[in-house]
């Protein structure tokens, strides 16, 4: 079990580099649209995140998990819809708010 719960954090964490370096890669652009790796990484941390606590049973912080369950949640709404919709560059506000809310997220996993 602790081999498998290791091998989904890797992932986990490929997935937060994929949506973190997607998103900066973009800033650095200068091009506010949802790229393919922003995609993938709140993809993949949403499906991890979900087996990781699923295996995490009854030894997990309950309230840490139910915080970074609403914010992958939010955060995957705010990628996922404007992809699914158009690839045209979202509002730059909205834009910022996704790296922000990625590194509140991963905050909240660190320092909870």
């Amino acid at each position: 079990m602790d081999v498998l719960q290791l091998i989904l954090r890797y992932i986990h964490l490929l997935g937060f580099a994929a949506l973190v370096g997607g998103w900066l890669a973009a800033v650095f652009a200068k091009k506010f649209t949802i790229n393919f790796a922003m995609l993938l990484g709140v993809a993949v941390q949403l499906v991890t995140g979900i087996f990781l606590t699923g295996l995490a049973g009854s030894d997990a912080d309950h309230m840490k998990i139910g915080i970074k369950a609403v914010l992958a949640v939010l955060l995957a709404v705010m990628v996922i819809i404007p992809w699914w919709k158009k690839r045209d560059p979202v509002n730059s506000g909205h834009f910022y708010a996704i790296g922000g809310l990625a590194l509140v997220t991963v905050g909240v996993a660190v320092f909870m």
